[in-house]
């Protein structure tokens, strides 16, 4: 499968999951109260954890060593970004017939072209099936006459 359709089918079952909660929270089921109940109490209970309470510490101890570095770093990885982004913006500049005909991309003059192609052929149809209705129209209109020329002659 690719990546995109994985995605698409993660996304989806999280929406299923999201949809089943608010149902099963509006029609106050059962189920939805007993999950309610028990999600409360075991919140409640790892707040009151001491090693809960440590790890925040720690975690927030870390941030800020972390944000000290990131703000030495910062002017460093600003400028590798800005680098590796012109000799990206370089290269496709350079390169860019050479992808498109290697990736077979669609460019704007590709899709004027279907849409043109596209159009004509909504003409053509629209032009056929006027010209096919005024066909039908005409055989049905002998079709009647003949049975009336049939009718007339059985008589």
């Amino acid at each position: 499968m690719e990546p995109a359709t994985t995605l698409a089918i993660i996304i989806l079952v999280v929406a299923i999951l999201i949809l089943l909660y608010y149902y099963l929270e509006s029609t106050n089921n059962p189920v939805y109260q007993d999950i309610h109940a028990r999600a409360s109490g075991f919140s409640t209970r790892v707040g009151q954890e001491e090693y809960i309470s440590n790890i925040a510490e720690r975690v927030n101890g870390f941030s800020d060593k972390f944000k000290d570095r990131i703000q030495d770093d910062e002017e460093e990885h600003v400028s590798k970004t800005d680098i590796m982004s012109k000799k990206i913006t370089q290269f496709i500049d350079e390169q860019s017939e050479q992808v498109i005909e290697d990736w077979d991309l669609a460019t704007h003059k590709d899709l004027d072209s279907v849409i043109e192609k596209y159009e004509s052929l909504q003409l053509e149809l629209d032009s056929y099936k006027e010209s096919n209705d005024t066909r039908v129209s005409d055989l049905e209109e002998r079709v009647n006459k003949i049975d009336e020329e049939l009718k007339n002659l059985k008589k």
